[in-house]
């Protein structure tokens, strides 16, 4: 019997497939139709297939992101812990022209979201004590809320199935560099149409896709797997929420005690 391949939890897939599913089919990279590009090779997979697994060994990020909220300009800038499946960041309104500009800290999980709103000085490094305002996430019906559970869902524990990559709907859409970084951009696989698995935009659980079914994902990824750069479209606002990533070393192990002589 062909082993299966390692899947997301049910409940996470699940998620994520609510949080792309009104989204739509054009990138923030330079683009082609799907059906125009040729099929990821077994090099290009593996390099597709680490990104997550990249920062799940790293531990922990630094993240810039712009968020496509109607009307508004937000950044939310912070760390992402993906062992530990947590972020802590500054949420501000940049909007031009606006009256007033709000800063937020917040501080999240993949089930829920605490708020010192209107924060006005620097961000401290850790998360204050107290002050906190709790709620759930609500990734249906909030952009910023979708935006937090898809950091958290970039790092792995184990790398995604590169053979399944490589008869989903994932593609090569262009090559750049960022910050003198020779990257590969690619395009996430499309919905499945043929498995019930509803994953979506998963790599982890890429199943055979349609064909020209384009994805709604994008990965900026560097010759090592690391992954620089993320991109979704999100709801109905018809522009990217686009994070920049910069990895921080792993934690340090801690030594082994000596033996007693």
């Amino acid at each position: 019997m062909t082993p299966r391949a390692p899947r997301m939890p049910v409940r996470a897939a699940l998620l994520l497939a609510v949080l792309l599913a009104s989204a739509g089919c054009t990138g923030p990279a330079a683009d082609r139709p799907a059906e125009d590009r040729a099929l990821l090779t077994e090099q290009q997979a593996e390099l597709l297939a680490l990104a997550r697994f990249t920062n799940y060994r790293s531990a922990a990020g630094i993240v810039s992101a712009t968020i496509p909220v109607p009307g508004r300009t937000l950044r939310l800038d912070g760390r992402l812990d993906w062992r530990a499946h947590t972020g802590y960041a500054e949420l501000r309104d940049e909007t031009p022209g606006a009256a007033t500009h709000w800063r937020h800290l917040l501080r999240w999980n993949r089930t829920t979201v605490s708020a010192r709103f209107n924060w006005t000085g620097p961000r401290p490094d850790k998360p204050p004590a107290d002050g906190w305002n709790e709620r759930l996430l609500q990734p249906r019906s909030a952009t910023v809320d979708s935006t937090l559970i898809l950091l958290l869902s970039l790092g792995s524990d184990r790398p995604e199935n590169a053979q399944l990559l490589v008869r989903s709907s994932a593609r090569v859409v262009g090559h750049e560099k960022l910050s003198g970084v020779p990257v590969t951009v690619f395009s996430g696989p499309g919905t499945d149409t043929g498995t019930g698995t509803g994953t979506g935009d998963v790599p982890a659980t890429a199943a055979p896709s349609a064909p020209g079914t384009p994805g709604r994902t994008r990965y900026w990824i560097d010759a090592d797997g690391g992954l620089r750069r993320f991109a979704a479209r999100l709801g109905g606002s018809g522009t990217w929420m686009t994070a920049d990533i910069t990895r921080q070393p792993p934690p340090p192990t801690t030594p082994a005690a000596s033996a007693p002589p």
